[in-house]
């Protein structure tokens, strides 16, 4: 999105509307939005329920856009608006801020007193001196002063490449972008300081992305203050004692919390990340910079952080969303075949649970443009976190395939990747929805090819016996009394949640053990 920001009489919506006409996207202008709302005019509004009020729908309304409008659009904004820093936040977190910036004398000769703005009166100068401070915190700033209408979106137009189009994740109190591209890990100090001014930067960053791109990561650096620090690939870095000895190092890196921890990696130097920087000083910014296509697609989004525990993994945790994702697409031509093949099971379930046009073009076979198949699964994942920040009940359609999966991992001792034993999962919980009169054998039929041709279901894999399965799903954290909460499809592009008991999902289990081999 473009937000188009500014003084009473800036031109604001003149310029929006035309501006989208020209770049053939739609245009929104939040007064009329709020107006439409409310069944009343802006100076109504202003009039029988006062300025506070207006705000508050200012800024629902902006929440409301940011959740659900079109991410293309050019969007005018209220001359109050950017005065919330979470306004801001969130207009930052979805799109890129153009300030149209103007005299106040210049705006003078173009503003009619006539009511229909509630707030120029003869301290309007005054309080545009007082907000400008919030306008120029901006990703592009337009003098309109003595520029023709023309003038001034061809200034907008020709830095539109520039300007960053993030997926947005619209989080209430955090929102925060996900930018992704090829070669864009290059450009993340600047990312970066569209929030914060780091003091400096501590980096934990895998061992096996240090080898083959450290020398692009301190040159991205290069600029800031920065320390980097190794992480060993594998679980066995998301410990307590590994915890402590990245803490002891911030420590001995004088970090305070004017500094920012950066995770350059995947899912493990990501949880570890996150985590630590949840409880140094009881909180300092994490920026992911996520490397794999498993955390680009999932893990790097939406907050959760963990080490592992004897008694099972991720069990010492917190939500610490990042202030910013930044997926380099680049960064995966070093990855190994078989992390690209479990990372497409994460990718599979998103078109199977909620994307049918993703599903599609999967269906239309590789090459994939990198690039488009990030930006639709972070999106697909920044809109349930949205709703459900911290897995209060939508964020549990994520763990489609989960069920069965943790226990086919384990099963292996682990030698088998997550996303494979997911994926056996994912195909047991499209079978049991067919069985249960949801899922059409067409559709049906879609997935298992889909997932065959993706190569994500392991021939010759000896499943586990039913017992450790209902062992497992005593353990599952959607287990409940009587029953499970089982994640099930009932179309291709849809999901549903539904309380199966023990004995529904073991028989069914029973049925697929039986028959996976053939199936393959």
């Amino acid at each position: 999105m473009i937000f188009l920001t500014g003084f009473m009489g800036s031109g604001k919506t003149t310029i929006g509307m035309d501006l989208a006409r020209r770049m053939d996207v739609p245009f929104v202008d939040l007064d009329t939005v709020i107006s439409r709302t409310c069944g009343a005019s802006i100076p109504e509004i202003f009039r029988c329920a006062g300025e506070q009020a207006f705000r508050s729908l200012e800024d629902s309304a902006l929440r409301d856009l940011a959740a659900e409008g079109d991410p293309l659009s050019v969007v005018a904004t209220g001359g109050g608006l950017p005065i919330n820093p979470l306004n801001r936040q969130l207009m930052k977190a979805c799109g890129s801020i153009v300030f149209l910036r103007a005299s106040f004398e210049n705006l003078e000769g173009r503003v009619t007193v006539d009511g229909s703005r509630p707030l120029w009166d003869r301290d309007a100068r005054s309080l545009m001196q007082e907000r400008t401070p919030a306008y120029e915190d901006a990703d592009f700033v337009v003098d309109i002063d003595g520029r023709s209408p023309g003038e001034i979106y061809g200034k907008i137009l020709e830095a539109l490449p520039g300007l960053p189009g993030p997926v947005g994740v619209p989080l209430p109190e955090n929102p925060y972008p996900v930018h992704v591209g090829r070669g864009i890990f290059g450009k993340i100090l600047p990312l970066l300081r569209r929030h914060v001014n780091p003091e400096g930067i501590f980096v934990l960053i895998d061992e096996n992305v240090r080898k083959h791109h450290g020398r692009t990561v301190e040159e991205a650096l290069e600029g800031c203050p920065a320390h980097l620090m190794t992480v060993p690939p594998g679980e066995q870095s998301k410990s307590m004692v590994f915890l402590n000895t990245v803490l002891d190092a911030m420590f001995s890196c004088k970090v305070n919390r004017q500094w920012v921890c950066l995770a350059v990696g995947g899912g493990v130097t990501g949880d570890l990340a996150g985590f630590a920087a949840s409880v140094y000083m009881r909180g300092i910014p994490v920026v992911q910079a996520a490397t794999t296509l498993l955390a680009q697609v999932d893990s790097a989004i939406g907050g959760k952080t963990a080490v592992n525990h004897a008694c099972g993994k991720n069990l010492i945790g917190a939500f610490h969303q990042p202030l910013m994702v930044i997926s380099d697409v680049n960064l995966l031509a070093t990855l190994k075949e078989t992390e690209i093949r479990s990372a497409m099971a994460e990718v599979v379930k998103y078109g199977i649970i909620m994307d049918a046009p993703l599903f599609d073009y999967l269906e239309k076979g590789r090459p994939y443009d990198d690039v488009r198949l990030v930006e639709m699964c972070a999106r697909d994942k920044a809109r349930v976190v949205a709703r459900d920040e911290r897995e209060g009940g939508l964020r549990r359609i994520l763990n489609f395939g989960h069920t069965l999966g943790h226990t086919v991992e384990k099963s292996s001792n682990y030698t088998l990747p997550h996303g494979l034993a997911v994926a056996v999962g994912m195909a047991f919980a499209s079978r049991l929805s067919h069985d249960r009169g949801m899922l059409s054998s067409e559709s049906l039929t879609r997935i298992m090819d889909l997932m065959a041709r993706e190569n994500l279901l392991p021939a010759d894999f000896a499943l586990p016996p039913a017992g450790e399965v209902a062992e497992a799903m005593q353990l599952d954290k959607k287990a409940t009394g009587g029953g499970i909460y089982f994640v099930l499809t009932p179309s291709i592009g849809g999901v549903s949640v539904e309380k199966l008991s023990e004995i529904e999902v073991l028989e069914a289990y029973q049925e697929f053990a039986d028959g996976y081999s053939n199936s393959l």
